[in-house]
C-alpha cells in the first residue's frame, strides 16, 4: 500500500539526475582514457618482452645435466 501511494505522486517526465555542467562526463572520459593508456602500456611491455626473448638466449625447456658420481659424492662433504 505504501508502494502504490508513492507511485501516484511521481511524474513520468521528471528527470532523476541532471548534470548540466558536464563534470561527470569529463571525469568518466578521463578515467576511461587513463585506463586505456594503462592497458596499452601493459600490452606494450608484454609485446616487448616477447620480442626481446630470442635475443636473451633463454631456452624454453629445462635441461638436465647428470653429474658424475664423484662430483655428487664431493658435494655431500
Amino acid at each position: 500500500m505504501i508502494y502504490a501511494s508513492t507511485k501516484l505522486n511521481e511524474s513520468s517526465t521528471a528527470k532523476v539526475f541532471v548534470d548540466s555542467t558536464g563534470r561527470r562526463k569529463r571525469i568518466l572520459m578521463l578515467s576511461g582514457i587513463a585506463a586505456a593508456a594503462g592497458a596499452l602500456l601493459y600490452i606494450g611491455v608484454i609485446v616487448s618482452s616477447f620480442v626481446q626473448a630470442p635475443s636473451a638466449e633463454l631456452t624454453t625447456k629445462g635441461t638436465v645435466v647428470r653429474a658424475s658420481p664423484s662430483a655428487a659424492h664431493d658435494s655431500h662433504r
